[in-house]
């Protein structure tokens, strides 16, 4: 790749995020430049639909993680940047983001609820309003983006 700021995502194996990495990946494609793929590991995570203690269970944790990346293959991408952080998902968004001097942070919208201030979601907010870079807010898949 002859782009040397790489565009970053933040993923938590959400269909959302799924579709916020391919979405990266297509930008990456463009911009002829690499894609970092973050995933913030909080004290518990889900594993097979169960919520378990994160530290007990870290092997399980990075193979659930490379096994989301796998996706973006969908798009084009054979090389990825994976990384496996400790840490809120904002911190570390914003924290890594800075350290690999991200072109573009890309992040999925959860958010929901009929009241405006409630759709973005509280995590692509606080990325939107903390980043000195730009941000893609990805929109959730199927659901309402306006209030009624």
């Amino acid at each position: 790749m002859s782009g040397e700021r790489p565009v970053l995502v933040g993923i938590d194996g959400s269909a959302d995020a799924r579709r916020a990495m391919c979405l990266a990946g297509d930008y990456a494609l463009a911009l002829r430049t690499g894609l970092v793929i973050v995933h913030a590991v909080g004290l518990t995570e889900v594993i097979d639909g169960r919520r378990v203690v994160a530290v007990e269970h870290s092997a399980e944790i990075a193979e659930q993680f490379s096994s989301w990346c796998e996706a973006v293959r969908t798009v084009g991408i054979d090389e990825w940047t994976p990384m496996l952080h400790d840490g809120a998902p904002v911190d570390t968004i914003l924290r890594v983001a800075e350290e690999v001097d991200a072109a573009l942070v890309v992040v999925g919208r959860q958010g929901s609820g009929k009241r405006p201030e409630l759709l973005l979601g509280s995590t692509a907010h606080q990325i939107v309003e903390n980043s000195p870079r730009p941000v893609l807010v990805v929109p959730p898949i199927g659901r309402v983006t306006h209030p009624d």
